[in-house]
């Protein structure tokens, strides 16, 4: 596998390289060429080698990061003026409130007034991530996604994902069709983790953020639990206090009539399981149309689509599912 160390290493260390936000580029380009170098190829690497090759980047990224920050202590030890303060390159979804960087004294230069330097370094980076993702390719036929849970209805009749499945033209999987238990593309920022939230709702309280397709569930000490959602158009104009008004494992599914009258669903109540619509787990709103689910098109996540209400993959409503109880207040904003 290519070091990745040493080829960022080189390209964040050069005379004219710049500062805090000029690598925080680089390494945001990093890792969006793995993921699309990773995603390119045929046939797609399980989802646990795509997380190894991004944990071998994000550990070398650290590594620099810390190097940077030792020389910054010395330089302060000596008398050198410090540029900058370390930039916290922590892998996407640690677990631990994020930490709040100190302003630079000195503003970083634009990043135009380098871009012979940048586009070098990312030229590299691309060779770089290439280069190991190929070393990482699986020597047998790609298998589903996500596997499918064991404690769903008639799990182990459930076939692999097949490797084109029928979507809607908002990404929306037919009803019937597993996509998964998550998503191995989902961007970082839909992935659950604990991030600083204040707040004056207690703790235990659902914050449910259309605009931004986010679910809050708050914490002690200014954190809450951020899991990423799809939206859906029965609860676009959803808006208040609600609460948790029942909870059921994989739950059966009605489709709308409106589904059936564009024959994008047959009439009758699909049982639950892999495919159902509503995934994994179903915290029913007192409203008594609303809800917050699970979904069998895990893609959407970050995503207004026409049906449902408030979507998340299936890993992350199993994990909500079980930190809350019957009659959690649901704030909708």
């Amino acid at each position: 596998m290519s070091d990745y160390y040493s080829i960022l290493s080189k390209a964040v260390t050069a005379p004219s390289a710049g500062g805090t936000q000029w690598r925080r580029v680089i390494y945001d380009r990093a890792r969006q060429t793995l993921l699309r170098e990773l995603r390119a190829r045929r046939p797609q690497p399980a989802p646990g080698e795509i997380r190894a090759q991004q944990s071998k980047l994000e550990a070398a990224i650290g590594q620099i990061e810390s190097e940077l920050s030792q020389a910054g202590a010395g330089a302060q030890l000596t008398g050198t003026p410090v540029a900058e303060p370390r930039v916290d390159a922590r892998p996407r979804g640690v677990a631990g409130a994020p930490q709040v960087e100190p302003r630079p004294q000195t503003m970083a230069k634009p990043l135009a007034l380098k871009p012979v330097l940048l586009w070098a370094a990312l030229a590299v980076i691309v060779a770089a991530v290439a280069a190991g993702a190929y070393a990482f390719w699986p020597r047998t036929a790609h298998q589903t996604a996500a596997a499918i849970r064991t404690d769903a209805p008639g799990a182990a009749k459930q076939a692999a994902r097949a490797p084109e499945l029928p979507t809607e033209k908002d990404g929306d999987l037919a009803p019937g069709v597993d996509g998964g238990s998550n998503d191995a593309e989902l961007p970082y920022v839909f992935r659950r983790q604990p991030t600083f939230y204040r707040t004056t709702n207690p703790p235990g309280t659902i914050i449910i953020d259309k605009l931004q397709h986010f679910l809050y569930l708050t914490q002690p000490n200014n954190v809450a639990l951020r899991y990423g959602i799809g939206l859906g158009g029965q609860c676009e104009d959803l808006a208040g206090l609600r609460r948790v008004a029942s909870k059921t494992e994989w739950p059966a599914w009605l489709p709308p009539p409106d589904m059936v009258g564009r024959k994008l669903a047959k009439p009758g109540p699909l049982a639950g399981g892999p495919g159902n619509p509503l995934g994994a787990r179903l915290l029913a709103l007192d409203d008594g149309s609303s809800g917050i689910n699970g979904t069998n098109a895990p893609r959407t996540i970050g995503t207004s689509v026409v049906f449902g209400c408030f979507r998340m993959i299936n890993d992350d409503i199993v994990d909500l599912y079980g930190r809350v109880p019957a009659g959690t207040p649901v704030i909708v904003q």
